[in-house]
């Protein structure tokens, strides 16, 4: 009866180690999935929590998810809102990167929000935007020939 036990003992652990060990391989194995056929990881969403004094809307949105989704200064973004407007915007580091008047993102260096606004313009009240309002972030892919 012990030596019963015992070898039952030792094929359980030996089932468990199995069981362990294949799961470990089916993930490392299973194929990685890109960027563009996971749509959560495709677009960005958030909620514009403020229009400051300069009729900026200021968002929820931190840097951490651009870096995961590899978004980086210089790309262009679409960004969709509420409203049903969707417009095109630079992420860009400073509000002089793109000419008077164009769309632009960028993140506050005080705040560290994502910021949407016009260079030299108010872009709340260009499209209307209200606090509250959400808006859906994606990246724009460059048609280069390469």
């Amino acid at each position: 009866m012990k030596f019963y036990c015992q070898s039952y003992l030792w094929c359980q652990k030996l089932v468990f180690v199995g069981v362990l060990m294949t799961t470990a391989l089916l993930i490392g194995c299973s194929p990685k999935t890109g960027m563009s056929e996971n749509p959560q990881m495709v677009s960005l969403s958030g909620t514009i929590v403020e229009i400051d004094d300069h009729g900026n809307a200021v968002t929820d949105l931190e840097i951490a998810p651009f870096t995961e989704r590899g978004w980086k200064l210089g790309d262009t973004l679409e960004a969709a809102f509420a409203t049903g407007q969707k417009i095109q915007i630079k992420f860009v580091e400073n509000y002089g990167d793109v000419p008077v008047g164009d769309y632009l993102g960028r993140f506050s260096t005080s705040t560290k929000q994502f910021k949407i606004a016009i260079n030299m313009g108010n872009i709340a009240e260009t499209l209307k935007l209200k606090k509250q309002s959400k808006v859906v972030l994606q990246k724009v892919e460059s048609l280069s020939a390469d």
